[in-house]
């Protein structure tokens, strides 16, 4: 009984410390390496066209990544057809090597806004499409990418 409290506990934390939030989806990276081929898209159902949202990359990445910052690309196709883009370079570590972001035991997660205050002009699909801007082929280390939208908190 008490172990299954245990383990509900903190789920109820996190549903309750993320008011507004829309939309959430992550997706494992197999052999923990972001192949930079390797677009990773998201389809957010947006249901009001005049509220702000807040738009995040989510990674997950083990403790020994063996970069410093990660460097992501952004696409975003929204329910109307207009499109955007952004360029990201996301802070994994600090100079000294330490692990930036939120860690439990070997795994780090870090959320980098994108997008904030972000108005629809119409409700519908919006697709955003997040793919490694890395020179190498593969990212080592990046366990997951994933995309959180949430109303602006203003």
């Amino acid at each position: 009984m008490i172990k299954n409290f245990c383990r509900i506990l903190p789920l109820l934390f996190l549903l309750s410390c993320s008011p507004g939030k829309i939309y959430e989806k992550h997706v494992k990276m197999e052999n923990l390496a972001w192949n930079r081929f390797n677009v990773v898209t998201f389809d957010v159902p947006i249901e009001n066209a005049g509220t702000e949202y807040d738009i995040f990359v989510a990674i997950r990445h083990i403790t020994d990544v063996p970069y410093r910052k990660l460097d992501v690309g952004v696409y975003m196709t929204a329910p109307g057809g207009e499109t955007r883009s952004r360029d990201l370079s996301i802070k994994l570590k600090d100079l000294d090597g330490n692990n930036l972001g939120d860690g439990m035991g070997d795994l780090w997660d870090i959320r980098e806004p994108v997008w904030k205050g972000l108005k629809f002009g119409e409700p519908g699909t919006c697709k955003i499409e997040v793919n490694s801007g890395m020179s190498q082929l593969d990212a080592i280390g990046i366990m997951e990418v994933g995309l959180i939208v949430r109303e602006s908190r203003n």
